[in-house]
């Protein structure tokens, strides 16, 4: 079978630009499988981060990728569709997660039907983090064109369906992100780099307000009451440190906070999660995320709130601990339970045993059979 695959890649940074890569990969293990990637993604004044390349030394999976698509240069989606016409693909998947790309996305979705290509949208986030007036226009418009949609949870199925009721839409697993464990750092090796002689806790990935930095941050003086632990927020913050930074003093715990503001290797991202003894991830609101498959396909345990799609993922009590979107106390307690109770061996054996769950074959599978139907 001939597979069309369209997403941010690498040289992009960011978790989605991961997804693409692997998902690609596995796919041309069975068929072929072409990837068109971006060869500008945003323009500078709507970006919000310092850059938006991807300082690894490699992607995590070896595939050729065709750095094509502007997604405001309309040219730029004929030069995509003129391929397609020459190569005829039976199938074409198309990420979606910010309604900036919808017109690109719908010119793409509605070229491929008139090629007659069965089309999946896979979407990271139904609906954007932090919504503007016209977001549900440019969603609808997008959306409605594919024949079928992917989420990686029951919120965003949800979603979609509230904006499109007649949508056919299937919730999988977001799979693992195990691939970063480039370097093979072991526990021992990646505590003494960093220099680490405590307990550690691990915050990763972009600071926005939505992930609740600052509710995790609130926890930490009862967490210190109890357990002797330091704190590594690693990921670049968007928007002002200073709220961030200003949390830390006033409470006084500048000397258990590591910041490490910038956007990590896939290389440096492994050395970090080898030295955490738990993730903790205190979103307000979410999806998926990546960052907590990423835990759990490296064996790092995990405390989380439920928000978004993540209570379908971690089995409470089981593979890690849940707590309420913003409860501050509770988010500090689950904590201080996770190193009192002594969870660490048993929650990694029960993520093992779980992880077949979040593979990329169980999400192929899923989106070829969609297409068959």
């Amino acid at each position: 079978m001939k597979i069309a695959v369209v997403g941010p890649a690498y040289p992009f940074r960011g978790g989605i630009a991961h997804y693409t890569t692997l998902l690609a990969s596995h796919l041309s293990a069975q068929h072929d499988t072409r990837l068109y990637s971006f060869e500008r993604q945003y323009p500078a004044f709507l970006f919000p981060g310092r850059s938006q390349f991807d300082p690894s030394d490699r992607p995590l999976a070896s595939i050729e990728i065709r750095r094509w698509l502007i997604p405001y240069w309309p040219l730029s989606w004929r030069r995509v569709t003129a391929d397609w016409s020459v190569w005829r693909p039976e199938r074409v998947v198309i990420q979606w997660w910010v309604p900036f790309m919808a017109p690109m996305t719908a010119w793409l979705l509605a070229r491929a039907r008139r090629l007659n290509m069965c089309s999946t949208l896979i979407c990271h986030n139904v609906l954007p983090h932090e919504q503007k007036k016209l977001d549900g226009a440019l969603i609808k418009f997008a959306l409605s064109r594919a024949d079928h949609l992917i989420v990686h949870g029951q919120p965003d199925r949800e979603r979609a369906l509230k904006l499109l009721p007649q949508a056919k839409v299937k919730v999988v697993a977001l799979p693992s992100y195990a691939g970063l464990r480039a370097g093979d750092w072991t526990r021992e090796r990646a505590r003494a780099e960093l220099k680490l002689v405590r307990p550690t806790l691990l915050f990763f990935g972009f600071v926005r307000p939505y992930k609740g930095l600052l509710d995790l941050i609130d926890a930490l003086p009862a967490v210190l009451a109890e357990i002797d632990v330091d704190f590594l927020v690693v990921g670049e913050i968007w928007g002002e440190a200073a709220p961030y930074h200003d949390r830390v003093r006033a409470l006084g715990l500048v000397d258990r906070v590591r910041f490490v503001d910038r956007y990590v290797s896939n290389e440096e991202a492994a050395l970090y999660f080898a030295a955490a003894d738990l993730v903790v991830l205190p979103y307000r609101d979410a999806t998926g995320s990546a960052v907590l498959q990423l835990a759990f396909g490296l064996g790092v345990p995990v405390v989380a709130t439920r928000a978004g799609g993540m209570g379908e993922i971690i089995t409470d009590g089981a593979t890690g601990f849940l707590v309420e979107p913003g409860d501050v106390t509770g988010l500090s307690r689950a904590i201080v339970r996770f190193f009192h109770e002594e969870r660490a061996l048993t929650f990694q054996h029960n993520i093992a045993q779980q992880i077949d769950r979040f593979s990329w074959d169980r999400l192929v599978d899923v989106a070829l059979n969609l297409t068959q139907e």
